[in-house]
């Protein structure tokens, strides 16, 4: 029993897109593409952040950043604590 049609007709465009297509992906160019969209995604997305951070400071909320600073400060006094207690007789 032969393919069925579907699979022919993917089989056979495949053979002629795959050589020029992996081509492409390993040349100079496409990198170049690659590295541009990967930069331009990170600024969108840090100025993202810096609109929310402002949003969000303007109500009067905390950011993640504000979160993760508070967390490290509460962690820190427990050590401290911690060394305290140990240092009691």
């Amino acid at each position: 029993m032969g393919k069925p049609l579907w699979r022919q007709v993917f089989d056979a465009v495949d053979r002629r897109v795959a050589g020029p297509v992996e081509a492409g992906a390993h040349s100079d160019l496409f990198s170049d593409l690659v590295t541009l969209q990967w930069r331009l995604a990170r600024r969108a997305q840090r100025e993202a952040e810096k609109r929310t951070r402002r949003v969000l400071h303007a109500v009067n909320l905390p950011t993640a950043t504000d979160v993760r600073r508070l967390s490290e400060q509460v962690a820190s006094l427990q050590r401290q604590l911690r060394e305290l207690e140990d240092r009691r007789p």
